[in-house]
């Protein structure tokens, strides 16, 4: 379980991280705004549809770790986003 929400969060930074260093300063804000909002987006509801998958299969650990992954990378993931857009919006 603490595998999986390690890597989504470690995917999560890594995306963060080029998203910030790969944008122009004149347009880091506007990158941010909506870049980052973007992804992180389908980023939940990537975790959500994976779980649903796997609760149709039958893999209940797989369904929790997922499920709790989304929950912690949702408000992580907004809190990263507000931090950032703060700093360089």
């Amino acid at each position: 379980m603490f595998k999986i929400i390690g890597i989504n969060l470690l995917v999560f930074a890594v995306y963060a991280l080029l998203i910030v260093r790969t944008s122009a300063v004149a347009d880091r804000g506007f990158s941010i705004a909506v870049g980052m909002g973007v992804c992180i987006f389908f980023h939940v509801m990537l975790n959500l549809v994976t779980a649903i998958v796997f609760l149709v299969l039958g893999k209940k650990a797989f369904v929790k770790s997922f499920f709790i992954s989304a929950g912690v990378l949702a408000p992580v993931g907004f809190v990263t986003w507000l931090i950032l857009l703060s700093i360089y919006g």
